[in-house]
């Protein structure tokens, strides 16, 4: 064959998706009215069931697997996240953007739109499978890579980047239910299978109509008090902690708007009778296995009830170094009430989401990751940072943004550190970082550790890093995360670090 000829014939973006589109035309697929699915789901030593409904522009699936029951909602064009303890949240931020790109990939927007597809060539994927990948980047959306059968034009499999590694979904047995294309199996995986999840679709309705009442956001739980209550803030090796009783028994809970979880240790639970379900994977200060997932009614601060309807279960060890710790009060407290952390009387204020009156500099928050999270700049360069009440540190910066910015911070000086969380310690190197912006705030001769590690929370490729309560202490604090908001006012002692003298690191 001529060498003209043969180039003429290598697969490429053209090819690939023309031979999507005359698959599916093939197959006569069309676009229902509405869809209701019901099925299976297994993984992490969990089974239950999952059930979707779509019916014009509003979507809704809802996932239980015992103690752990979750949901998700598009309603008029808004996108929101029902977790496991009930507390809803608006998407707004990076899993919006997800989203954006999933649409368009289920629609065969990336066939029709080529213009925001790449082609990376042919790949094999696990079990033989020979596939064309393709990178898609939609307007407003994140990018993902899809995978199509090279011999049926299927999609295989969607991959993208989440915390500190790729996430994939593989999709199995394509079937056509009165023209829509359905695939009856998914597999959806970080890379360790140990945690795989499993959907298998066993009830399939097409165009039938679904009550409008289906698509109705549920009421999110809330603390349980018609005023404001403040209780003291227990200090102890830079650490804030708040006092707790479950079953009528008192415990130490570090604060951490950084913990995704009401997080137990484990003799916590079996003192009140928990049987932890399921197996866990934690993306701490390193990825670490957990004890599982219990269900718990709520817990008791200041004499107030907090709806919690489930927990996590860990060993907590060592967590904040020499100081015991029974648990940790992380988002799920924060997203059903209003807290502000005051640092001069050492107290927490919470009440009802919307009580407390607004006070200092507003910023927006985005808790897509149902993490606190805003918009920082490093020495000039803008990143997203966790706002994480339950670190020590001034401010630690993530390893993939330092990377991406070479010569953003000088080591010089700068000994190892080890940074103590969840799963155990992580290597660091201590520097100084001259300037951080947060907003209108502007703070001097940080110190700070840069996370070395290529796994775990502390390895995030979408946060530049975390700004611990070293620095936050600075301020009184409000967190309003119903309408993703954080009000900051400077604290009496505030410092700001232009005059202080940098000791070595």
């Amino acid at each position: 064959m001529p060498l003209a000829a043969r180039a003429q014939s290598a697969p490429d973006l053209t090819s690939a998706l023309a031979a999507r589109k005359a698959a599916i035309a093939a197959m006569h697929v069309r676009d229902a009215h509405s869809v209701e699915l019901a099925g299976m789901v297994s993984g992490a030593a969990l089974q239950g069931i999952f059930h979707s409904w779509r019916s014009g522009g509003d979507q809704r699936y809802d996932e239980n697997t015992g103690v752990r029951r979750e949901s998700n909602l598009r309603l008029g064009g808004r996108e929101y996240a029902v977790n496991e303890n009930g507390a809803i949240r608006e998407l707004r931020g990076l899993l919006l953007r997800r989203q954006r790109t999933e649409d368009f990939i289920e629609s065969d927007g990336f066939v029709a739109q080529p213009q925001f597809d790449r082609f990376l060539g042919e790949q094999q994927l696990p079990g033989g499978r020979d596939v064309y990948a393709i990178a898609v980047a939609p307007p407003q959306g994140q990018p993902e890579t899809i995978y199509l059968d090279r011999k049926t034009s299927m999609l295989d499999r969607i991959a993208y980047d989440d915390t500190d590694g790729t996430d994939t979904q593989d999709y199995y047995d394509y079937k056509l239910f009165a023209g829509v294309l359905i695939a009856q199996r998914s597999v959806e995986s970080n890379g360790d299978h140990a945690f795989d999840l499993t959907r298998d679709t066993l009830k399939v309705i097409i165009d039938r109509p679904i009550a409008a009442a289906t698509f109705t956001l549920p009421e999110a739980p809330a603390v349980q008090t018609a005023v404001p209550v403040t209780v003291p803030l227990e200090v102890h090796d830079a650490h804030d902690y708040v006092r707790v009783k479950i079953s009528g028994r008192e415990y130490t809970f570090l604060l951490d708007s950084g913990a995704q979880a009401v997080v137990l240790d484990a003799h916590v639970a079996k003192e009140a009778g928990l049987t932890p379900q399921g197996q866990l994977e934690v993306a701490g200060a390193q990825r670490t296995g957990g004890l599982g997932v219990a269900a718990l009614d709520s817990i008791h601060i200041g004499g107030v009830s907090l709806p919690v309807r489930m927990v996590t279960v860990l060993d907590l060890r060592g967590v904040t170094g020499a100081q015991p710790i029974d648990g940790i009060l992380g988002y799920p407290f924060f997203a059903e009430a209003e807290v502000r952390i005051d640092p001069d009387a050492q107290t927490m204020t919470f009440a009802k989401p919307g009580a407390l009156k607004t006070d200092g500099t507003s910023f927006t928050l985005d808790s897509d990751r149902e993490l606190t999270e805003l918009q920082a700049r490093v020495n000039g360069t803008d990143g997203r940072f966790v706002i994480d009440t339950g670190n020590g540190n001034e401010l630690l910066v993530y390893g993939p943004f330092v990377r991406a910015h070479a010569g953003l911070i000088e080591y010089a000086g700068g000994g190892f550190a080890n940074n103590m969380g969840v799963g155990g310690s992580a290597s660091a190197v201590a520097a100084v970082v001259a300037e951080l912006d947060i907003g209108p705030y502007r703070f001097f001769n940080n110190y700070a550790n840069v996370m070395l590690g290529t796994q775990g929370a502390f390895a995030d490729r979408f946060a530049a890093g975390n700004i611990g309560l070293g620095l936050l202490k600075n301020f009184v604090l409000t967190f309003d995360l119903a309408n993703a908001k954080l009000y900051v006012k400077p604290a009496a002692h505030f410092d700001d670090g232009r005059y202080r003298t940098v000791r070595q690191q």
